[in-house]
């Protein structure tokens, strides 16, 4: 199966390769009263495998690309049929 993506930011289409999720975390040193409790904060992000026509592999946000083909047809004709 062929994934056609388009990057929303550049408008560039890639092959679509998979999903993941990008995770991090961070500790800051909390003010003087709170030196003993420092700051954390941490997040997961759903991100995009993506390869440009070069091969180069890519991770982008999940919610800044867009599918816009599968296997030569649009993502609503796999579709259509199903939700009625």
């Amino acid at each position: 199966m062929v994934a056609k993506a388009r990057w929303k930011k550049n408008g560039q289409i890639y092959l679509f390769l998979g999903v993941g999720f990008g995770a991090y975390k961070a500790m800051a040193a909390g003010n003087f009263l709170q030196s003993f409790s420092p700051i954390e904060e941490s997040d997961d992000v759903g991100m995009v495998a993506l390869c440009d026509r070069d091969g180069n592999i890519g991770w982008v946000d999940y919610s800044e690309v867009e599918i816009i083909e599968i296997d030569g047809r649009h993502p609503s004709d796999f579709l259509d049929n199903s939700n009625r």
